[in-house]
Protein backbone atom coordinates (compact mmCIF):
# COMPACT_ATOMS: atom_id res chain seq x y z
CA UNK A 1 0.00 0.00 0.00
CA UNK A 2 1.00 3.63 -0.47
CA UNK A 3 2.73 5.34 2.43
CA UNK A 4 1.65 8.83 3.44
CA UNK A 5 4.33 11.49 2.97
CA UNK A 6 6.62 9.32 0.83
CA UNK A 7 7.62 10.39 -2.68
CA UNK A 8 8.17 7.20 -4.72
CA UNK A 9 11.20 6.93 -6.98
CA UNK A 10 9.61 4.16 -9.06
CA UNK A 11 6.06 3.51 -10.18
CA UNK A 12 4.08 2.06 -7.25
CA UNK A 13 1.29 -0.50 -7.27
CA UNK A 14 -2.11 0.65 -6.03
CA UNK A 15 -4.95 -1.20 -4.32
CA UNK A 16 -8.45 0.00 -5.34
CA UNK A 17 -11.62 -1.01 -3.49
CA UNK A 18 -14.23 -2.06 -6.09
CA UNK A 19 -16.95 -3.62 -3.92
CA UNK A 20 -17.04 -2.25 -0.37
CA UNK A 21 -18.59 -3.70 2.80
CA UNK A 22 -20.92 -0.66 2.96
CA UNK A 23 -22.50 -1.82 -0.31
CA UNK A 24 -23.84 -4.84 1.64
CA UNK A 25 -23.40 -6.89 -1.50
CA UNK A 26 -23.49 -10.67 -1.05
CA UNK A 27 -23.03 -11.91 -4.62
CA UNK A 28 -21.02 -11.02 -7.68
CA UNK A 29 -20.14 -12.59 -11.02
CA UNK A 30 -16.80 -12.56 -12.85
CA UNK A 31 -15.95 -13.25 -16.47
CA UNK A 32 -12.30 -13.74 -17.42
CA UNK A 33 -11.40 -12.92 -21.01
CA UNK A 34 -9.05 -15.91 -21.03
CA UNK A 35 -8.60 -18.17 -17.98
CA UNK A 36 -4.99 -19.22 -18.84
CA UNK A 37 -3.96 -15.55 -18.55
CA UNK A 38 -4.59 -15.77 -14.79
CA UNK A 39 -3.30 -17.74 -11.85
CA UNK A 40 -6.28 -18.72 -9.69
CA UNK A 41 -5.53 -18.83 -5.95
CA UNK A 42 -6.40 -21.16 -4.26
CA UNK A 43 -5.70 -23.62 -7.06
CA UNK A 44 -8.73 -25.84 -6.41
CA UNK A 45 -10.95 -23.02 -7.69
CA UNK A 46 -9.39 -23.22 -11.16
CA UNK A 47 -12.13 -24.12 -13.61
CA UNK A 48 -12.98 -23.73 -17.27
CA UNK A 49 -16.55 -22.88 -16.30
CA UNK A 50 -17.54 -19.26 -16.92
CA UNK A 51 -18.66 -17.04 -15.35
CA UNK A 52 -17.48 -17.33 -11.75
CA UNK A 53 -20.53 -16.94 -9.51
CA UNK A 54 -19.51 -15.86 -6.00
CA UNK A 55 -21.77 -15.72 -2.97
CA UNK A 56 -21.23 -14.96 0.70
CA UNK A 57 -21.91 -18.02 2.83
CA UNK A 58 -21.55 -17.14 6.51
CA UNK A 59 -17.89 -16.04 6.89
CA UNK A 60 -16.58 -17.51 3.62
CA UNK A 61 -17.18 -17.52 -0.13
CA UNK A 62 -18.98 -20.07 -2.26
CA UNK A 63 -17.50 -19.97 -5.76
CA UNK A 64 -19.25 -22.11 -8.37
CA UNK A 65 -20.13 -24.54 -5.61
CA UNK A 66 -16.69 -24.57 -3.95
CA UNK A 67 -15.90 -22.89 -0.63
CA UNK A 68 -12.92 -20.68 0.12
CA UNK A 69 -12.01 -17.86 2.51
CA UNK A 70 -10.61 -15.78 -0.34
CA UNK A 71 -10.26 -15.67 -4.12
CA UNK A 72 -7.23 -14.12 -5.81
CA UNK A 73 -7.12 -13.78 -9.60
CA UNK A 74 -3.51 -12.97 -10.42
CA UNK A 75 -2.86 -11.73 -13.92
CA UNK A 76 0.33 -13.27 -15.32
CA UNK A 77 0.99 -10.45 -17.82
CA UNK A 78 0.91 -7.01 -16.17
CA UNK A 79 0.85 -5.06 -19.46
CA UNK A 80 -1.94 -2.98 -20.98
CA UNK A 81 -3.83 -5.53 -23.06
CA UNK A 82 -7.55 -4.86 -23.28
CA UNK A 83 -8.00 -8.44 -24.48
CA UNK A 84 -6.98 -9.60 -21.00
CA UNK A 85 -9.50 -8.27 -18.51
CA UNK A 86 -11.77 -9.37 -15.67
CA UNK A 87 -15.40 -8.33 -16.04
CA UNK A 88 -17.06 -7.77 -12.66
CA UNK A 89 -20.81 -7.25 -12.17
CA UNK A 90 -22.68 -5.70 -10.49
CA UNK A 91 -20.58 -2.85 -9.05
CA UNK A 92 -21.97 0.33 -7.45
CA UNK A 93 -21.07 3.65 -9.10
CA UNK A 94 -21.99 7.03 -7.62
CA UNK A 95 -22.15 5.46 -4.16
CA UNK A 96 -24.46 7.54 -1.92
CA UNK A 97 -24.99 10.30 -4.50
CA UNK A 98 -28.07 11.13 -6.52
CA UNK A 99 -26.60 9.50 -9.66
CA UNK A 100 -25.97 6.10 -7.98
CA UNK A 101 -26.33 3.11 -10.29
CA UNK A 102 -24.96 -0.40 -10.80
CA UNK A 103 -22.54 -1.05 -13.63
CA UNK A 104 -20.19 -3.68 -15.06
CA UNK A 105 -16.47 -3.06 -14.65
CA UNK A 106 -13.70 -4.35 -16.87
CA UNK A 107 -10.45 -4.52 -14.91
CA UNK A 108 -6.76 -4.79 -15.67
CA UNK A 109 -4.42 -6.22 -13.04
CA UNK A 110 -5.26 -8.60 -10.19
CA UNK A 111 -8.47 -9.03 -8.23
CA UNK A 112 -8.90 -10.16 -4.62
CA UNK A 113 -12.33 -11.05 -3.21
CA UNK A 114 -13.08 -11.86 0.43
CA UNK A 115 -15.78 -11.51 3.09
CA UNK A 116 -15.77 -8.63 5.56
CA UNK A 117 -18.46 -8.49 8.24
CA UNK A 118 -20.88 -10.56 6.20
CA UNK A 119 -20.48 -8.67 2.92
CA UNK A 120 -18.19 -8.81 -0.09
CA UNK A 121 -14.94 -6.88 -0.31
CA UNK A 122 -13.26 -6.79 -3.74
CA UNK A 123 -9.89 -5.13 -4.37
CA UNK A 124 -8.27 -4.44 -7.75
CA UNK A 125 -4.43 -4.39 -7.66
CA UNK A 126 -2.60 -2.76 -10.57
CA UNK A 127 0.27 -0.40 -11.49
CA UNK A 128 -0.48 3.25 -10.70
CA UNK A 129 -0.17 4.48 -14.29
CA UNK A 130 -2.73 1.92 -15.51
CA UNK A 131 -5.08 3.08 -12.76
CA UNK A 132 -4.61 6.72 -13.81
CA UNK A 133 -5.40 5.96 -17.45
CA UNK A 134 -8.75 4.65 -16.30
CA UNK A 135 -9.40 7.57 -13.94
CA UNK A 136 -8.86 10.21 -16.63
CA UNK A 137 -11.83 9.18 -18.79
CA UNK A 138 -13.94 7.97 -15.89
CA UNK A 139 -13.84 11.52 -14.53
CA UNK A 140 -14.18 13.27 -17.91
CA UNK A 141 -14.96 12.08 -21.44
CA UNK A 142 -12.40 11.23 -24.11
CA UNK A 143 -13.76 14.09 -26.25
CA UNK A 144 -11.98 16.55 -23.93
CA UNK A 145 -8.94 18.39 -25.32
CA UNK A 146 -5.53 16.78 -24.58
CA UNK A 147 -4.59 19.62 -22.21
CA UNK A 148 -7.55 18.75 -19.97
CA UNK A 149 -6.82 15.00 -20.03
CA UNK A 150 -3.14 15.65 -19.21
CA UNK A 151 -3.96 18.11 -16.41
CA UNK A 152 -6.58 15.76 -14.94
CA UNK A 153 -4.06 12.89 -14.96
CA UNK A 154 -1.39 14.95 -13.16
CA UNK A 155 -3.91 16.10 -10.58
CA UNK A 156 -5.21 12.56 -10.01
CA UNK A 157 -1.65 11.25 -9.64
CA UNK A 158 -0.76 14.01 -7.18
CA UNK A 159 -3.87 13.46 -5.08
CA UNK A 160 -3.45 9.71 -4.74
CA UNK A 161 0.30 9.90 -4.01
CA UNK A 162 -0.17 12.66 -1.44
CA UNK A 163 -2.29 10.01 0.30
CA UNK A 164 -3.50 12.47 2.92
CA UNK A 165 -6.93 11.13 3.87
CA UNK A 166 -6.29 7.35 3.92
CA UNK A 167 -10.03 6.79 4.23
CA UNK A 168 -9.93 3.05 3.60
CA UNK A 169 -6.56 1.97 4.97
CA UNK A 170 -8.14 -0.21 7.67
CA UNK A 171 -9.77 -2.28 4.91
CA UNK A 172 -6.48 -2.92 3.14
CA UNK A 173 -6.74 -0.66 0.08
CA UNK A 174 -5.54 2.81 -0.90
CA UNK A 175 -8.62 4.31 -2.58
CA UNK A 176 -12.13 3.25 -3.56
CA UNK A 177 -13.58 3.25 -7.07
CA UNK A 178 -15.94 6.16 -6.57
CA UNK A 179 -16.42 9.88 -5.94
CA UNK A 180 -15.53 9.37 -2.28
CA UNK A 181 -11.94 9.15 -3.60
CA UNK A 182 -11.53 9.29 -7.39
CA UNK A 183 -13.90 7.94 -9.98
CA UNK A 184 -12.46 4.72 -11.41
CA UNK A 185 -14.45 2.57 -13.83
CA UNK A 186 -11.72 0.23 -15.00
CA UNK A 187 -11.21 0.00 -18.74
CA UNK A 188 -14.91 0.66 -19.50
CA UNK A 189 -14.11 4.05 -21.00
CA UNK A 190 -10.35 3.72 -21.44
CA UNK A 191 -9.36 5.48 -24.64
CA UNK A 192 -6.23 6.11 -26.62
CA UNK A 193 -6.36 9.73 -25.42
CA UNK A 194 -6.30 8.62 -21.78
CA UNK A 195 -3.39 6.25 -22.41
CA UNK A 196 -1.47 9.03 -24.15
CA UNK A 197 -2.28 11.37 -21.25
CA UNK A 198 -0.74 8.97 -18.73
CA UNK A 199 2.28 8.20 -20.91
CA UNK A 200 2.94 11.87 -21.70
CA UNK A 201 2.78 12.88 -18.02
CA UNK A 202 4.21 9.68 -16.50
CA UNK A 203 5.56 10.31 -12.99
CA UNK A 204 4.63 14.01 -13.04
CA UNK A 205 3.12 15.50 -9.88
CA UNK A 206 2.53 18.89 -8.30
CA UNK A 207 4.88 19.75 -5.43
CA UNK A 208 4.59 22.51 -2.86
CA UNK A 209 7.58 23.17 -0.62
CA UNK A 210 8.92 19.68 -1.30
CA UNK A 211 5.71 17.74 -0.65
CA UNK A 212 3.24 16.30 -3.15
CA UNK A 213 0.15 18.51 -3.34
CA UNK A 214 -3.13 17.31 -1.91
CA UNK A 215 -4.65 18.15 -5.28
CA UNK A 216 -8.39 18.20 -4.60
CA UNK A 217 -10.81 18.77 -7.47
CA UNK A 218 -14.54 18.92 -8.19
CA UNK A 219 -16.85 19.07 -11.18
CA UNK A 220 -17.70 22.80 -11.18
CA UNK A 221 -16.63 25.55 -8.80
CA UNK A 222 -19.47 27.79 -10.00
CA UNK A 223 -17.03 30.57 -10.92
CA UNK A 224 -15.12 30.75 -7.61
CA UNK A 225 -12.99 28.03 -6.01
CA UNK A 226 -13.30 27.39 -2.29
CA UNK A 227 -10.64 27.19 0.43
CA UNK A 228 -9.64 23.85 1.94
CA UNK A 229 -10.36 24.97 5.50
CA UNK A 230 -13.94 25.99 4.68
CA UNK A 231 -14.83 22.48 3.53
CA UNK A 232 -12.70 20.25 5.75
CA UNK A 233 -12.14 22.52 8.75
CA UNK A 234 -8.40 21.91 8.82
CA UNK A 235 -5.26 23.98 8.53
CA UNK A 236 -4.91 26.53 5.75
CA UNK A 237 -3.34 25.08 2.59
CA UNK A 238 -1.76 27.90 0.54
CA UNK A 239 -2.44 26.33 -2.87
CA UNK A 240 -6.11 25.49 -2.05
CA UNK A 241 -7.68 28.90 -1.53
CA UNK A 242 -10.55 31.04 -2.83
CA UNK A 243 -9.76 31.98 -6.41
CA UNK A 244 -11.81 33.51 -9.20
CA UNK A 245 -12.23 31.21 -12.20
CA UNK A 246 -11.66 34.08 -14.63
CA UNK A 247 -9.06 35.07 -17.18
CA UNK A 248 -9.38 38.82 -16.57
CA UNK A 249 -11.04 41.38 -14.33
CA UNK A 250 -14.38 41.22 -16.08
CA UNK A 251 -16.17 41.05 -12.75
CA UNK A 252 -15.62 43.13 -9.66
CA UNK A 253 -14.04 41.47 -6.61
CA UNK A 254 -16.65 40.15 -4.22
CA UNK A 255 -16.41 38.47 -0.85
CA UNK A 256 -19.02 35.75 -1.21
CA UNK A 257 -19.07 35.04 2.52
CA UNK A 258 -21.41 38.05 2.61
CA UNK A 259 -25.09 37.12 2.14
CA UNK A 260 -25.74 40.11 -0.12
CA UNK A 261 -22.77 39.29 -2.36
CA UNK A 262 -23.51 35.56 -2.37
CA UNK A 263 -27.09 36.20 -3.49
CA UNK A 264 -25.93 38.58 -6.21
CA UNK A 265 -23.34 36.06 -7.41
CA UNK A 266 -25.62 33.03 -7.41
CA UNK A 267 -28.42 34.82 -9.26
CA UNK A 268 -26.06 36.01 -12.00
CA UNK A 269 -23.89 34.21 -14.54
CA UNK A 270 -20.37 35.70 -14.45
CA UNK A 271 -18.34 34.61 -17.52
CA UNK A 272 -16.02 32.19 -15.73
CA UNK A 273 -14.06 29.35 -17.36
CA UNK A 274 -16.71 26.89 -16.09
CA UNK A 275 -19.65 29.02 -17.24
CA UNK A 276 -21.86 28.45 -20.30
CA UNK A 277 -20.15 31.49 -21.82
CA UNK A 278 -17.00 29.35 -22.16
CA UNK A 279 -18.44 25.81 -22.31
CA UNK A 280 -21.97 26.06 -23.78
CA UNK A 281 -24.52 23.88 -22.00
CA UNK A 282 -25.59 22.10 -25.19
CA UNK A 283 -22.01 20.88 -25.77
CA UNK A 284 -21.12 20.03 -22.17
CA UNK A 285 -22.57 16.50 -22.21
CA UNK A 286 -19.98 15.30 -24.73
CA UNK A 287 -17.17 16.14 -22.29
CA UNK A 288 -18.57 14.70 -19.05
CA UNK A 289 -17.94 11.28 -17.53
CA UNK A 290 -20.49 8.54 -18.25
CA UNK A 291 -21.87 8.54 -14.69
CA UNK A 292 -22.55 12.28 -14.70
CA UNK A 293 -26.06 13.56 -15.26
CA UNK A 294 -27.09 15.89 -18.02
CA UNK A 295 -28.03 19.07 -16.24
CA UNK A 296 -27.06 22.51 -15.10
CA UNK A 297 -23.67 22.50 -13.40
CA UNK A 298 -22.89 26.21 -13.26
CA UNK A 299 -26.25 27.43 -11.95
CA UNK A 300 -29.14 25.24 -10.81
CA UNK A 301 -32.49 25.31 -9.02
CA UNK A 302 -34.30 22.84 -6.75
CA UNK A 303 -37.94 23.34 -5.68
CA UNK A 304 -39.66 21.89 -2.60
CA UNK A 305 -43.21 22.29 -1.36
CA UNK A 306 -43.63 22.86 2.38
CA UNK A 307 -44.63 19.23 2.88
CA UNK A 308 -41.65 18.00 0.84
CA UNK A 309 -39.18 20.13 2.77
CA UNK A 310 -40.66 19.11 6.12
CA UNK A 311 -40.66 15.44 5.17
CA UNK A 312 -37.08 15.66 3.90
CA UNK A 313 -35.70 17.34 7.03
CA UNK A 314 -37.62 15.00 9.32
CA UNK A 315 -36.12 12.07 7.45
CA UNK A 316 -32.56 13.41 7.40
CA UNK A 317 -32.45 15.02 10.85
CA UNK A 318 -35.26 13.39 12.82
CA UNK A 319 -36.77 16.80 13.61
CA UNK A 320 -40.41 15.76 14.07
CA UNK A 321 -41.27 19.12 12.54
CA UNK A 322 -44.79 20.11 11.54
CA UNK A 323 -43.70 23.10 9.43
CA UNK A 324 -40.38 24.53 8.34
CA UNK A 325 -40.48 28.29 8.85
CA UNK A 326 -37.08 29.45 7.66
CA UNK A 327 -33.65 28.21 6.52
CA UNK A 328 -31.07 30.70 7.79
CA UNK A 329 -27.49 30.92 6.44
CA UNK A 330 -24.99 31.24 9.30
CA UNK A 331 -21.56 30.89 7.68
CA UNK A 332 -20.26 30.83 4.11
CA UNK A 333 -16.83 30.39 2.60
CA UNK A 334 -15.33 32.70 0.00
CA UNK A 335 -17.03 30.86 -2.88
CA UNK A 336 -20.43 31.29 -1.25
CA UNK A 337 -20.52 27.68 -0.04
CA UNK A 338 -22.41 27.26 3.21
CA UNK A 339 -20.72 25.38 6.03
CA UNK A 340 -23.22 26.26 8.76
CA UNK A 341 -26.96 26.69 8.43
CA UNK A 342 -29.87 27.06 10.88
CA UNK A 343 -33.37 25.63 10.43
CA UNK A 344 -36.30 27.27 12.21
CA UNK A 345 -39.39 25.07 12.48
CA UNK A 346 -42.47 24.32 14.56
CA UNK A 347 -42.74 21.03 16.42
CA UNK A 348 -45.82 18.98 17.26
CA UNK A 349 -46.53 21.19 20.27
CA UNK A 350 -46.48 24.24 17.97
CA UNK A 351 -43.32 25.48 19.66
CA UNK A 352 -40.62 27.11 17.55
CA UNK A 353 -37.37 25.14 17.46
CA UNK A 354 -33.93 25.74 15.97
CA UNK A 355 -31.56 23.14 14.55
CA UNK A 356 -28.08 23.80 13.15
CA UNK A 357 -26.48 21.80 10.36
CA UNK A 358 -22.69 22.04 10.29
CA UNK A 359 -20.28 21.30 7.42
CA UNK A 360 -20.61 21.58 3.67
CA UNK A 361 -20.99 17.82 3.31
CA UNK A 362 -23.76 17.55 5.90
CA UNK A 363 -25.67 20.46 4.37
CA UNK A 364 -25.57 18.76 0.98
CA UNK A 365 -26.65 15.47 2.54
CA UNK A 366 -29.58 17.04 4.40
CA UNK A 367 -31.07 19.21 1.64
CA UNK A 368 -31.54 16.52 -0.99
CA UNK A 369 -33.09 13.06 -1.00
CA UNK A 370 -29.68 11.77 -2.11
CA UNK A 371 -27.04 14.55 -2.23
CA UNK A 372 -27.32 18.23 -3.18
CA UNK A 373 -25.17 19.49 -6.05
CA UNK A 374 -23.38 22.16 -4.01
CA UNK A 375 -23.73 24.05 -0.74
CA UNK A 376 -23.42 27.41 -2.54
CA UNK A 377 -27.11 28.25 -2.55
CA UNK A 378 -29.69 30.75 -1.38
CA UNK A 379 -33.23 29.94 -0.27
CA UNK A 380 -36.35 31.74 -1.49
CA UNK A 381 -39.47 31.44 0.68
CA UNK A 382 -42.59 31.51 -1.53
CA UNK A 383 -46.36 31.58 -1.00
CA UNK A 384 -45.97 32.65 2.64
CA UNK A 385 -49.12 32.59 4.78
CA UNK A 386 -49.08 33.27 8.53
CA UNK A 387 -45.28 33.27 8.34
CA UNK A 388 -45.26 29.69 6.94
CA UNK A 389 -43.90 29.32 3.37
CA UNK A 390 -45.86 27.13 1.00
CA UNK A 391 -42.74 26.53 -1.10
CA UNK A 392 -38.97 26.78 -0.95
CA UNK A 393 -36.66 27.31 -3.92
CA UNK A 394 -32.95 26.59 -3.57
CA UNK A 395 -30.91 28.46 -6.18
CA UNK A 396 -27.31 27.37 -6.34
CA UNK A 397 -23.91 27.60 -8.03
CA UNK A 398 -21.46 24.88 -8.91
CA UNK A 399 -21.31 21.11 -8.56
CA UNK A 400 -19.19 19.64 -5.77
CA UNK A 401 -17.05 21.08 -2.97
CA UNK A 402 -15.29 23.58 -5.24
CA UNK A 403 -11.77 23.14 -3.83
CA UNK A 404 -8.77 22.98 -6.19
CA UNK A 405 -9.18 22.18 -9.86
CA UNK A 406 -12.59 22.87 -11.35
CA UNK A 407 -12.98 20.16 -14.00
CA UNK A 408 -15.38 22.10 -16.21
CA UNK A 409 -13.30 25.25 -15.68
CA UNK A 410 -10.13 23.38 -16.68
CA UNK A 411 -12.04 22.14 -19.72
CA UNK A 412 -12.94 25.73 -20.55
CA UNK A 413 -9.30 26.77 -20.23
CA UNK A 414 -8.20 23.91 -22.49
CA UNK A 415 -10.84 24.84 -25.10
CA UNK A 416 -9.48 28.40 -25.00
CA UNK A 417 -5.99 27.11 -25.77
CA UNK A 418 -4.36 27.23 -22.32
CA UNK A 419 -1.48 24.78 -21.88
CA UNK A 420 -1.24 22.23 -19.06
CA UNK A 421 1.15 24.28 -16.84
CA UNK A 422 -1.12 27.34 -17.07
CA UNK A 423 -4.18 25.29 -16.08
CA UNK A 424 -2.40 23.75 -13.09
CA UNK A 425 -0.92 27.07 -11.93
CA UNK A 426 -4.34 28.68 -12.11
CA UNK A 427 -5.93 26.15 -9.77
CA UNK A 428 -2.90 25.37 -7.56
CA UNK A 429 -0.97 28.67 -7.32
CA UNK A 430 2.59 28.31 -6.05
CA UNK A 431 2.85 24.62 -6.96
CA UNK A 432 5.62 23.20 -9.14
CA UNK A 433 5.21 20.52 -11.81
CA UNK A 434 7.89 17.88 -11.15
CA UNK A 435 8.71 14.42 -12.51
CA UNK A 436 9.38 12.05 -9.57
CA UNK A 437 9.94 8.74 -11.39
CA UNK A 438 10.85 7.69 -14.93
Amino acid sequence: MLERGQIPGIEPTIRVGIILPEDRQTNVSLDLSNIPDYQIIPKHLQTESQPYHIEVEQDSLRINGNRSDKLHLRRLDKGIDLGKIIEVYPVVAGRGFHWEKKIRLNLLGDLEIMVHQGALLAINILPLEQYLMCVATSEMNAACPPALIHAQTIVARSWVLANVEQKHRQLGFDVCNDDCCQRYQGTNYLTRQAQVGALATRGEVLLYEGSICDARYSKSCGGMTESFETIWDGNTIPYLQVRRDFEDNGWEDLSLSSETNAARWITSTPPAFCSPATVPGDSLAQYLGSVDEAGRYYRWKVNYTQSQMTELLNLKLGLQAVNVIEIIPVSRGGSGRLNRIRIRYTDRNREIRLREVISEYEIRRVFHTRFLYSSAFIVDRLAVEDKIPGEFTLRGAGWGHGVGLCQIGALGMALKGYAVPAILTHYYPGSELTKIYP
